[in-house]
């Protein structure tokens, strides 16, 4: 028992120090959407968070050289200095690489993104110190300083996303590139920060071991497609909608999609923190108290905040505030939570070099998922519809992967009749509001009459 209690504070302990300066993000972000969107219009913003969401090309692009020398590292503790030097150096020449194809194509015209992201430098350069940030934050990861990485997380993607737009207060004129220079900016600085803190704390040295390069071409392949893939189910359907229904939508579509998407700051908190932790563990204790967390108790919390949602909304968003905003919060809340829950499934995947699994998983319903995507985009449909495909799409991925983790059966019975309760409740959420804060209230009691930690 003291040993499981052990377990549970060094979890929550750091998870919650990865996570905190996320929650901070959730109200500077709260502050400066409505500021954005009075200032510079909903089209205007739209555009901005585009830009951004490009970036995050860098989870691709980076060919999961952050998260091998994680892996790496935890197999080799002693040769963590050499494991993050060579990380570098891998990231270097892929930096090289895409420098190189962008003045290639600039040079002759062949490409312009420039409708798209506003502009091919900036975009280009925010690409390239996005990507070097991934590995960096790699290295941190590697040491578990999670006091410090929660912090350069915080700064490199809340700070320099919201500063800009707070910013509109004072520069009332600033047009859409300024606030978008000035973002990249801020990333840049926070680049030369953390190179230099590393430096200085004596974390990178050369050696000649050569266990990085191993466990890179063992795990970058897999790493890449499944980020490849995230690419395509997380993001798709934001660039399908800006692309057929225009920057508008995309803004409508998003703002519920990233108020409740600061759900995963948690989750991803979390994550870091049982990557390093739970290779080559039997039992991986972590693991299933982390899966309890976001699968059974937030959840029923959160849908308990349901009938305040108009309230909260109409508040935050002033005049900007519509029925389908609050429609789409609501089913962006449960695709959030299924999110959360596939992001602690996915890093037991990685921790157990297990990604080419995953990567099986979803090539099985990639196909079917952008087909369908693709053609409700084209053929207009409601953003809605669009909103539940996604959440069909969470579904059945949470689904297979319990499955193929081969968790024990009657953990993986209860896993199944919470996925199910969820879906019920949010249907309910929109036929009987009555019935559904009934249902949710006697599974909010008989959960905690019901903890257990007996795994």
């Amino acid at each position: 028992m003291k040993t499981k209690n052990k377990l549970l504070k060094n979890l929550y302990t750091n998870s919650l120090i990865l996570s905190l300066p996320g929650f901070f993000s959730i109200f500077l972000s709260l502050f400066a959407i409505p500021i954005h969107l009075k200032g510079l219009g909903i089209d205007n913003y739209g555009n901005y968070l585009i830009f951004h969401i490009f970036l995050s090309l860098s989870f691709l692009l980076n060919l999961g050289i952050s998260k091998t020398i994680v892996i790496s590292s935890n197999r080799y503790r002693d040769l963590t200095k050499g494991i993050a030097y060579d990380g570098i150096k891998f990231t270097i020449i892929i930096l090289i690489i895409i420098a190189l194809i962008y003045l290639f194509c600039n040079y002759f015209y062949l490409v312009d993104l420039s409708k798209y992201i506003i502009s091919n430098k900036l975009f280009f350069l925010g690409l390239i110190i996005s990507i070097l940030y991934l590995t960096l934050e790699g290295i941190m990861q590697a040491y578990k300083l999670f006091k410090h990485l929660s912090i350069f997380n915080f700064f490199f993607y809340s700070f320099s996303l919201s500063l800009p737009s707070i910013s509109i207060l004072v520069f009332k004129e600033i047009d859409l590139i300024s606030l978008i220079f000035f973002s990249v900016l801020i990333k840049l600085f926070l680049i030369v920060f953390l190179i230099l803190f590393l430096i200085s704390k004596g974390l990178i040295k050369k050696d000649n071991k050569g266990k990085f390069y191993k466990s890179f071409l063992k795990n970058s392949p897999w790493l890449t497609l499944n980020s490849l893939f995230v690419q395509l189910y997380e993001m798709l359907d934001k660039y399908l909608i800006k692309i057929f229904l225009g920057s508008s939508f995309m803004a409508v579509y998003s703002i519920p999609q990233q108020l409740t998407g600061k759900l995963s700051i948690l989750s991803k908190g979390f994550s870091a923190f049982l990557l390093p932790n739970i290779s080559n563990k039997k039992k991986n204790l972590e693991f299933f108290y982390s899966v309890d967390i976001f699968l059974k108790y937030i959840p029923l919390i959160i849908f308990l905040i349901f009938p305040f949602y108009p309230y909260l909304l109409k508040f935050w968003l002033g005049n900007e505030y519509s029925i389908l905003v609050h429609d789409l919060t609501k089913i962006f809340s449960l695709i959030a939570i299924f999110s959360c829950v596939s992001h602690i499934l996915l890093t037991k995947f990685e921790a157990d070099q297990l990604s080419n699994v995953n990567f099986r998983i979803e090539v099985m319903f990639l196909p079917l998922f952008l087909i369908a995507l693709v053609y409700m985009s084209y053929a207009n449909y409601s953003l809605i519809n669009i909103s539940l495909l996604v959440l069909i799409k969470e579904i059945v991925l949470i689904f297979f992967r319990i499955y193929f983790l081969k968790i024990n059966y009657k953990r993986v019975q209860i896993y199944f009749f919470y996925l199910a309760s969820l879906i019920i409740l949010l249907f309910l959420s929109f036929i009987n509001f009555k019935l559904f804060y009934l249902i949710t209230i006697i599974l909010l009691l008989f959960t905690f009459k019901n903890v257990k930690f007996n795994y």
